[in-house]
C-alpha cells in the first residue's frame, strides 16, 4: 500500500498548491498501477479563495480527489504554455482567459466551414494547455484557466457542468482572476512536480512513468529561454516553433546593440523556471495582430531601439509613474481610470486647460513624451507607447488607423498617457500596442482614464451651464463636443457615465446618431 505524504506550498492569501497522496479506494480495480498509485487529493488557492472547495451531498469538501498523475503530467507538458502564452486562441473577448475563452467557444455564423473549423481546432488547442480541466480524465476538477498576462501570471475561473458530474456535486467558486508573480507561481509549482514526482518514483522505483516523470520535471530549469519569449512574443505555437521565431524577431534588431542596450531592449532575467521581469520587446509585439507582417515588426523594431536613451525619462515624468493594477471587474476598472484622471488633474491644476479644453499636446510637452507618426498595415492599431528607465517615452501612432480625425487623435495620445503614467510592467518598462490584442481590461482603464482627462467634471460643468440649447439634445452635445474637442459620441457616452444625462436621453441620441449614419451610407450607394 502506498505511504500517505502531503506536500504544502505557498499562503492562501497569494498562492497555495496542496496535494496529498492516499490509499486508493478502489484498491486499484479502476485504473492502472501508476495512475492508483497517484490516488490522492487537491487544493488551489489564489488570493484567499479555495478553488477545489465544493459541495457534495450537501456538505462542503475542501479538497477534489482523483488520481493525480494526469494533473502532474500535464503541468509538466504545458509548462512553458501556461507561464508565458498570454495571446488567446481566436479573438480577444474579454478581461480574463475564462471570460474571453467562454465568450469564444463557437465559431462566429459568418465564417465558411473551413474558417470555423479551423477556428475550433485553435480553441480546442489552447483550452488543452491552459484549462485544468483537460487533464480530468473522469475526475472532477475546477474550471480554471492559467495563462501568462504581461509580466503576471493569471489564473481566472468560473462555474460550469461537467460532463459525468453527479447532481448533488457542485464547486463553490463564482467567476473570478487573480494575478500573481510570475517567480512565485513557478517555485510553488515547480516544488509539488519535484516533491510528488520523486515521492511516486520511490513507492514504484521499477516505473518507467514514473522515471519519465522525474526526468521531464528537471528538464523543466533547462528550457530554452528562446522558446519562452516567443510564447510572450505572441507566436501561435499551432503554427511556429517559438524559438525560431524569437529567434527571427531578434534578427530585427541591430546586431552590435552595447550590453545595457541589449538589456533594455530583451529583458535580464534568466530564471531556470520562468521568464521573470519586462521584456519590452517580447510584451510589445504580444499586444500586436497575430498577422501583423514583417516590415511593421521591422519599423517598430527600430523605433524601440532609437527611443533608447541614457537620460531615459524626465524627472517630472519619473515622478508621476505609478503602476496600479488593473482592478478585477469591469465597473471597477472604469471608476478606477476616472479616479486616475482625477488625481492627476489634481496635480497638473489648471494649467492645461485652455479655451475650455485640456492642452494635451502641451501636456506631452512638458513630459518630455515624444509624439510619432508611423503607418503600420494593420489597421485597428491606434498606436504604441514606449517607455522605461533607458528610454525616452514615445507613442508612436498609427496612420494607418481608421480614424484620424483631430478628436479621435487627441483621445488616443490620453490612452496612451494611462499606459505610460500606469501600465508600467513592475514600475519599470512598457512596451504596447493599443488594439484588439492588448489586454482588454488595461484598454478599458485607459479609455475611462481619457475621457476624464479630456472631459473634467469642472469643465463640463462650466460649458454646460453656459448651454442655450437644453443638453437633452444632439446640438447640446454638439456643442460641449466642439468645446472639449472630443468626438460626439465619446462626450455622448462620458456625459451619461457621469450622470449629465441619463441613460434614456444617451439612448435615443445614440439611436438618432445610428440613422443620419446609415441615411448618409444610403446617399453615398
Amino acid at each position: 500500500m502506498p505511504r500517505p505524504l502531503e506536500i504544502v506550498l505557498g499562503r492562501r492569501d497569494l498562492f497555495r498548491v496542496k496535494v496529498a497522496f492516499l490509499p486508493d479506494p478502489d484498491a486499484g480495480r479502476a485504473a492502472t498501477p501508476e495512475q492508483s498509485a497517484s490516488w490522492g487529493s487537491m487544493e488551489i488557492w489564489v488570493h484567499g479563495h479555495n478553488l477545489c472547495a465544493h459541495i457534495e451531498q450537501g456538505e462542503p469538501v475542501d479538497s477534489v480527489h482523483w488520481y493525480l498523475l494526469p494533473f502532474l503530467q500535464w503541468l509538466v507538458s504545458n509548462w512553458d504554455f501556461l507561464l508565458h502564452e498570454e495571446r488567446l486562441p481566436t479573438k480577444n473577448a474579454g478581461a480574463t482567459a475564462w471570460i474571453s475563452m467562454r465568450r469564444t467557444n463557437e465559431p462566429p455564423p459568418n465564417l465558411s466551414p473551413e474558417e470555423a473549423e479551423r477556428w475550433e481546432t485553435r480553441w480546442h488547442q489552447w483550452w488543452e494547455r491552459h484549462c485544468l480541466v483537460a487533464c480530468r480524465e473522469g475526475g472532477l476538477l475546477p474550471n480554471l484557466f492559467i495563462r501568462r498576462w504581461r509580466d503576471v501570471i493569471e489564473f481566472s475561473w468560473g462555474v460550469h457542468c461537467l460532463a459525468g458530474a453527479p447532481e448533488h456535486f457542485r464547486f463553490d467558486a463564482f467567476p473570478g482572476c487573480g494575478r500573481l508573480a510570475p517567480d512565485d507561481v513557478a517555485d510553488k509549482l515547480f516544488g509539488i512536480l519535484d516533491r510528488a514526482s520523486r515521492h511516486l518514483l520511490d513507492e514504484m522505483p521499477d516505473s518507467p512513468v514514473f522515471a519519465q516523470l522525474v526526468q521531464d520535471v528537471a528538464a523543466l530549469e533547462t528550457s530554452d529561454q528562446r522558446r519562452r519569449l516567443g510564447l510572450i512574443s505572441g507566436v501561435r505555437p499551432d503554427e511556429n516553433a517559438p524559438a525560431e521565431q524569437w529567434d527571427r524577431l531578434r534578427q530585427m534588431f541591430p546586431a552590435n546593440l552595447s550590453r545595457e542596450a541589449h538589456e533594455a531592449v530583451f529583458g535580464t532575467s534568466e530564471r531556470k523556471l520562468v521568464f521573470q521581469g519586462s521584456c519590452p520587446a517580447a510584451l510589445m509585439f504580444g499586444s500586436l495582430s497575430p498577422t501583423i507582417d514583417e516590415g511593421d515588426v521591422q519599423l517598430l523594431a527600430e523605433k524601440l531601439v532609437q527611443a533608447l536613451t541614457p537620460d531615459g525619462e524626465s524627472e517630472v515624468l519619473r515622478r508621476m509613474v505609478r503602476d496600479e493594477p488593473v482592478a478585477r471587474t469591469d465597473e471597477t476598472t472604469w471608476e478606477q481610470g476616472y479616479q486616475l484622471a482625477e488625481d492627476l488633474l489634481e496635480e497638473l491644476g489648471d494649467g492645461y486647460v485652455e479655451d475650455s479644453c485640456v492642452d494635451v499636446d502641451h501636456l506631452y510637452q512638458d513630459l518630455g513624451i515624444a509624439v510619432q507618426d508611423v503607418r503600420l498595415s494593420d489597421r485597428s492599431i491606434r498606436a504604441v507607447a514606449i517607455a522605461g528607465r533607458h528610454y525616452r517615452p514615445n507613442v508612436l501612432m498609427n496612420r494607418s488607423y481608421l480614424y484620424l480625425d483631430e478628436e479621435p487623435r487627441r483621445f488616443t495620445l490620453a490612452h496612451e498617457l494611462c499606459h505610460i503614467l500606469h501600465d508600467r510592467s513592475y514600475g519599470a518598462q512598457l512596451a504596447m500596442a493599443s488594439g484588439p490584442w492588448a489586454p482588454v481590461d488595461v484598454e478599458k482603464r485607459a479609455n475611462a482614464f481619457a475621457a476624464m482627462l479630456l472631459m473634467p467634471d469642472p469643465l463640463v460643468e462650466t460649458i454646460v451651464r453656459g448651454l442655450t440649447v437644453p443638453l437633452d439634445s444632439a446640438a447640446a452635445i454638439g456643442e460641449v463636443a466642439n468645446r472639449l474637442r472630443t468626438s460626439f459620441s465619446s462626450t455622448l457616452e462620458h456625459l451619461c457615465n457621469r450622470k449629465f444625462i441619463d441613460e434614456t436621453v444617451r439612448d435615443k441620441l445614440r439611436a438618432a446618431l445610428e440613422t443620419r449614419a446609415s441615411q448618409l451610407g444610403a446617399q453615398k450607394l
